[in-house]
């Protein structure tokens, strides 16, 4: 296929700079990894993945008593069970 037209955009620089790091570990450049996405764009007749929106969690005041009592009776469960971590080993789970 002929490339005959270009392409000017504005990115993020950082975010520019982390893809063509991951880019060049995969030994793929720039404009081919672009191209890639444009031909998936065309072949799926749309974005070749789902944009969706993360909900935003609730926050303490839509809970409601039952949903609270639950949760808090849940966590009681857990801590009778042994089913919990220390701070320490939080901390070693999380940042080695």
């Amino acid at each position: 296929m002929q490339k005959d037209a270009t392409l000017s955009l504005r990115i993020n620089s950082d975010l520019k700079k982390d893809v063509e790091n991951i880019l060049s570990q995969l030994g793929i450049p720039m404009t081919t990894a672009i191209s890639m996405y444009f031909s998936q764009i065309k072949l799926n007749n749309g974005i070749p993945f789902t944009p969706v929106l993360t909900p935003k969690p609730k926050s303490y005041q839509d809970y409601t008593e039952e949903e609270l009592e639950k949760s808090f009776d849940h966590a009681q469960a857990q801590y009778e069970n042994g089913e919990y971590y220390t701070s320490e080993q939080m901390k070693e789970k999380f940042f080695g």
